[in-house]
């Protein structure tokens, strides 16, 4: 959190996270511009968006506690592999 660009980056990731929770119908299509910048210019592993929602799941884990039940657990991962699938599309 030291570091504003890390922080703000984080920021971009979570609205990114609430426009596919609005678009839970279409993901990958909503996702199609944000997979081409990853894949193309910015050239992100693709490996990467994995080790990210693992660390989500841990963090949001810690904070909810026992209320992250083993059924809100995997309907977690289950979004985010959509999501995750989404990012990884416009890979070649």
């Amino acid at each position: 959190m030291a570091n504003p660009k890390v922080a703000a980056h984080g920021t971009v990731v979570l609205q990114g996270l609430e426009k596919a929770l609005k678009n839970m119908d279409d993901i990958k299509n909503t996702y199609t511009t944000l997979s081409e910048l990853h894949s193309e210019e910015l050239q992100v592993d693709p490996g990467n968006f994995q080790l990210l929602a693992d660390c989500l799941t841990m963090v949001i884990a810690k904070r909810m506690r026992i209320e992250f039940t083993p059924d809100i657990q995997a309907a977690w991962q289950k979004f985010l592999s959509v999501v995750i699938s989404a990012l990884r599309r416009q890979y070649h």
